[in-house]
């Protein structure tokens, strides 16, 4: 008997060909997951960091005319900030040299060194950050003339 010659694939054929086809769609599919997990995070990472200064001016202004050190669950736009502060030092200003006198005018302190942690949440991202904050005392403000 003679077999009739078929143009086609076989079966084994048709399933390597299946097979290598679905890993391709797999790891297309993978990719694409990560880097949609990828893009949230860092969008939410620009989130927080795009806050810093607003939260950076409070703090700021907390401690120069309320003399807090320490504030917890502060918003803006969603984002948990909690931070606290240590003074570090009480400072004078630069001495300047007086003509008229003919020597160096020193000054009182009037400067706060404080150095501050920042804990800023929005979403899964958490950041951390540490810095140190000069800020003019209030007090010396008021009692000049």
């Amino acid at each position: 008997m003679m077999r009739e010659q078929t143009s086609g694939f076989t079966l084994i054929e048709i399933l390597v060909a299946m097979t290598i086809l679905f890993a391709a769609v797999i790891t297309g599919m993978m990719a694409f997951q990560n880097n949609m997990q990828n893009s949230v995070k860092a969008a939410e990472v620009m989130h927080v960091l795009s806050q810093v200064d607003a939260a950076r001016s409070n703090i700021r202004f907390a401690l120069q005319h309320d003399q807090q050190t320490r504030g917890q669950d502060l918003y803006t736009q969603d984002v948990k900030i909690d931070w606290q502060a240590q003074e570090v030092a009480y400072v004078p200003p630069a001495p300047f040299f007086d003509e008229d006198n003919g020597g160096f005018n020193q000054f009182a302190p009037r400067f706060h060194l404080y150095a501050i942690t920042l804990t800023m949440q929005y979403g899964t991202t958490t950041r951390v950050f540490d810095y140190e904050e000069l800020v003019w005392d209030e007090n010396m403000r008021q009692a000049s003339p």
